[in-house]
């Protein structure tokens, strides 16, 4: 091959991997110039200290936060002590969020954006207000649904408006507010492993007690202590569903403990292989379970216990059905009929 073939050769792979090489960075989401705008709340960052309370708002849920010297606590639910850096996130984020692209003005598309009234009932919207110790309001919006990838890949909006506005805006950026009070907290209660699990007993009123102890080998399992003279298990009653239900529960809600509260209680109670007794006390109230919970321990199972019953003393929390239903367990559900 002559020396100009090969020199043209070269010259045009060098031009197509130039070529391939800016589509590549076009499309590539590091390369995406900055999308800006006019600031959602202008002056916000430097209002941060300033802000001891937020409240926000999605049809029949609402939630209030505050802010007591360092810390977050929420606010209608007893001061039960919020995620620090839950609140922080969605501060920074507002305090970034920029308006970058108007979108409709018509009242009747809002629905669509997820910008309708926030306090309607089933309202996707969401209200959020950020106040300052005086009660006044420094910033105020309704915040919409996600549009995925609206500025190149891995880079999401957010619609949002004032409600004092028409006009709704896309921003630059992933304003994820919610009015769910486990996205404020941690969830987890008791998490503590089935296998070290060595005994739960479940307590109903008006029902004979369920005793479950854990076998010595075979894999961890648990039984029943005894089972009723003429009965025995449905098929697929699984007692070591009852004892992973006890040792692993999350909260939908909270609030202060009131003693003196009406509504059926029943108690379910494990004790683990390092000593630790965990007591759970499920009290309906309507189509709810409250669950109030103690615990105790001596020796290596006292840290454990301490830690538990700071998170958890002078509170209740709801639990989901689904679990209220896998603890407490009749002797109907777990027996054939004679």
């Amino acid at each position: 091959m002559k020396p100009r073939t090969i020199a043209e050769l070269a010259l045009v792979a060098v031009v197509a991997l130039l070529v391939a090489a800016t589509t590549y960075i076009s499309q590539n989401r590091w390369s995406q110039a900055k999308v800006t705008g006019a600031p959602l709340f202008p002056g916000l960052s430097s209002q941060g200290p300033k802000i001891t309370r937020i409240e926000l708002r999605q049809g029949d849920k609402k939630l209030a936060l505050e802010r007591k010297e360092q810390n977050w606590l929420l606010a209608d639910r007893g001061g039960y002590p919020a995620k620090p850096e839950a609140v922080r996130t969605l501060l920074v984020r507002l305090a970034e969020a920029q308006l970058v692209e108007p979108k409709t003005r018509k009242s009747d598309r809002f629905a669509m954006l997820e910008l309708e009234d926030a306090g309607a009932k089933d309202s996707k919207s969401r209200e959020v207000r950020l106040l300052d110790q005086q009660g006044g309001v420094n910033a105020q919006a309704i915040v919409g649904k996600k549009r995925l990838d609206a500025f190149g890949s891995s880079k999401s909006g957010t619609y949002v408006r004032w409600p004092e506005d028409a006009q709704a805006w896309l921003a630059n950026t992933d304003v994820d507010i919610s009015a769910s009070v486990r996205d404020w907290v941690q969830p987890t209660l008791i998490d503590q492993e089935a296998s070290k699990i060595k005994s739960v007993t479940v307590a109903i009123p008006n029902e004979a007690p369920l005793r479950i102890e854990r076998e010595a080998g075979d894999g961890g399992k648990h039984k029943l202590v005894s089972i009723p003279e003429g009965k025995k298990l449905k098929q697929g009653g699984d007692v070591d569903a009852i004892v992973r239900a006890v040792g692993s529960l999350d909260l939908e809600d909270v609030r202060k403990l009131d003693p003196a509260a009406a509504g059926e209680t029943s108690t379910a109670r494990f004790e683990t292989d390092s000593g630790l007794t965990v007591t759970l006390r499920l009290r309906r109230d309507g189509e709810d379970t409250w669950v109030s919970v103690s615990a105790e321990g001596d020796g290596d199972a006292k840290k454990a216990a301490e830690e538990i019953s700071t998170r958890v003393k002078d509170f209740e929390f709801k639990i989901a059905p689904a679990k209220a239903t896998a603890i407490l367990k009749r002797p109907a559900d777990l027996f054939e009929a004679s």
